[in-house]
């Protein structure tokens, strides 16, 4: 297997910063990892260094990438003569909202998916609620005001606002139904293959059904405590593009040597 990592633009003999303690680790474990410039990708220009050998599996672990920046990179990393580990089909599954609510719908919050046309304001009456949560199919906004609307006309300006400040709407619109969390009690997760893993080693029952429901080779599980106590699910990810949060490098590396 080989790891694919995005360059430092000021210095490209370097990985980005952001992924220099996980680079060095990988590494110095024994894995073959690459570097690549991330912002040629948009041009379809990919020379990973070093190169990717005939018939090698290639994990990514880098930025988010749209649906088309990750279907750009799947097919680059085929014409280099690699296999992606995730599929561009498994990276939407994950990655896209839509591509997993479905098969989670008892576990997380009721959401509903619309198009950012005019028709977004009637169609947010129609669902009577008191507050919306929104975000496109990928991301929240993270702009002035965030991402909680008391009404149509502020769910409109939330949505122009991603727009805006991310340079597009991904997917379409999600609408979420608001739930609160308590407070310090949101977990990443990751699954690889079918088998979780978490930071301290307890697995909740929860995302130990995910994990049998989610059929895709990596991706991350979100979790929170909702105010009843109940465990519930925030967010499903790709796991090529989940930041590692509070985990301890070392623990980490087991994720990494488990898609090996």
């Amino acid at each position: 297997m080989r790891v694919l990592y995005p360059e430092n633009p000021l210095n490209k003999t370097q990985v980005d910063d952001p992924y220099h303690e996980e680079f060095t680790t990988v590494y110095g474990a024994g894995y073959q990892c690459s570097l690549f410039d991330f912002d040629a990708l948009t041009f379809e220009e990919f020379n990973p260094r070093p190169k990717i050998q005939p018939g090698e599996r290639v994990l990514y672990r880098g930025w988010m990438l749209n649906s088309h920046g990750y279907k750009t990179l799947a097919t680059q990393i085929e014409r280099k003569g690699g296999i992606p580990i995730t599929s561009y089909a498994d990276y939407l599954r994950c990655h896209h909202l839509p591509g997993w609510y479905q098969q989670c719908v008892d576990f997380t919050a009721e959401t509903y998916f619309l198009e950012a046309d005019e028709t977004l304001e009637t169609k947010i009456q129609a669902l009577g609620w008191e507050r919306y949560f929104v975000k496109d199919f990928v991301k929240s906004n993270t702009a002035g005001g965030g991402s909680i609307a008391n009404s149509p006309s502020e769910v409109r300006h939330i949505v122009d606002q991603i727009a805006t400040y991310r340079g597009e709407i991904e997917g379409g619109v999600a609408i979420r139904r608001v739930e609160n969390y308590l407070l310090n009690t949101e977990f990443r997760y990751f699954v690889v293959r079918g088998l979780p893993y978490s930071h301290d080693g307890e697995i909740p029952t929860l995302v130990k059904e995910i994990a049998n429901i989610i059929d895709a080779p990596f991706y991350s599980v979100d979790v929170a405590e909702n105010l009843a106590g109940e465990l519930r699910l925030v967010e499903l990810g790709d796991g090529q593009v989940s930041d590692k949060k509070t985990w301890p490098i070392s623990k980490f590396l087991e994720v990494i040597t488990a898609n090996a």
